[in-house]
This record gives structure tokens, C-alpha cells and sequence, in this order.
């Protein structure tokens, strides 16, 4: 799966690490989890009310996505701001721990989803 399947509703949104023409095979854990559950029409991405990038929104889920997309994300061993053991206060997670965390903020997933999905 490549970034353009999601790089409209995911990472030009989300996620501060995206660069337009870069990288284009290369894909997050939480892009692919939700490009999962796109495919899988649990959740529409046409349909989604206008997300807002907040902080909160992801300290509220980090627990929760840490077990069920960080453990098993390829960028987490070297490049990942966000995991190092010693973040800076303004580090972001990637566009797609944003996405997730903002679905199920507003209820569209659950935790039992995720189990699924990962």
C-alpha cells in the first residue's frame, strides 16, 4: 500500500513529516491502520468531520495507540520524535496516531477496533 491511497485525508492534514513527492512507498503504522479500516468500510473517510489537530486529542489515546500501532511501527526504532525516550514538549506523532486518536475521540472506533486492525 502505497501514501497516495490516504495522503489526502491523512498525511497533508496531519502529519508534519509528509513532503509531496517524497517517500511515496513509505507509510506509517497509523496510516496503514486506517487505510485498513477505510478498505474495510468500518469508517468513511469522505463522511469525517473536519478534524482538528490537537494535542490533547493525542495525549488522551497515546496509551491506548502505543500498544496497538507504536509497538509495531517501523519508523519507531529511529524515527520517531515522538517515542524517543526523551521527547521535546512540541514533538507531534505522526498524521496517522493523529487520525486514529481523532476517530476515537469522537467515538468512531474503539480499542476492540484496533485489536482487529493491527
Amino acid at each position: 500500500m502505497t501514501k497516495k491511497d490516504f495522503k489526502n485525508y491523512i498525511c497533508r492534514p496531519f502529519c508534519v513529516f509528509f513532503k509531496e513527492g517524497e517517500k511515496e512507498e513509505m507509510a506509517c503504522r497509523g496510516a496503514q491502520i486506517a487505510e485498513f479500516l477505510v478498505n474495510h468500510k468500518q469508517v468513511n473517510p469522505e463522511k469525517i468531520i473536519k478534524f482538528i489537530k490537537d494535542p490533547k486529542i493525542w495525549e488522551n489515546q497515546k496509551a491506548m495507540l502505543e500498544k496497538h500501532v507504536c509497538l509495531r511501527c517501523s519508523f519507531k526504532a529511529e524515527d520517531c520524535d515522538f517515542q524517543s525516550s526523551a521527547p521535546s514538549r512540541d514533538v507531534e506523532p505522526c498524521g496517522g496516531f493523529i487520525f486514529l486518536a481523532c476517530l476515537i475521540e469522537k467515538n468512531i472506533i474503539d480499542e476492540s477496533v484496533l485489536e482487529k486492525a493491527a
